[in-house]
């Protein structure tokens, strides 16, 4: 909610003496949650939205989000399935897998409702291939931007 308040306050003293906020002037100085967009993302590749998690990508390029923070982000995302869904096939409840995991309850819940998407030898093939895209590009087999785009690519196509 405080996040919420400061962005409003920005907002109006931006386009103070002016009777109307437009969307550019949202874009010019409110704060976009990255962690939004990653969930997003992998949202989008767990619906095979291909069109749509690319271009959650290409928003995070445009806020000048490194590639290789991205695929680390998406691969903490991926992580933290692959134990809520190890956790959910053992039957605990989403306060028993927020405290085993280290998650927020609410946060737990999203997670629970996400991994359902998934089989859990998909989520580990997933992580596998995130080690080894990474690895390709830290010996320059791959650019970043080339290799989270196939990554992407790969994991959305319906």
């Amino acid at each position: 909610m405080e996040n919420i308040t400061k962005e409003l306050e920005k907002i109006f003293c931006y386009t103070l003496g002016r009777d109307v906020i437009a969307r550019e002037d949202i874009d010019a100085v409110c704060v976009t949650q990255i962690s939004n967009h990653i969930f997003e993302m992998v949202n989008a590749v767990a619906e095979k939205k291909q069109k749509k998690a690319l271009d959650l990508y290409y928003e995070l390029l445009a806020l000048k989000e490194p590639p290789m923070r991205i695929l680390f982000l998406m691969m903490r995302q991926y992580r933290n399935l692959f134990q809520v869904k190890g956790l959910m096939k053992k039957g605990y409840n989403r306060k028993e897998i927020a405290s085993k995991a280290g998650l927020h309850p609410f946060a737990a819940g999203k997670y629970m409702d996400q991994a359902k998407v998934f089989k859990t030898s998909e989520l580990r093939e997933i992580l596998e291939d995130g080690a080894e895209i990474e690895q390709r590009v830290k010996t320059g087999l791959l650019t970043d931007h080339l290799a989270v785009e196939l990554f992407i690519v790969k994991y959305s196509n319906g």
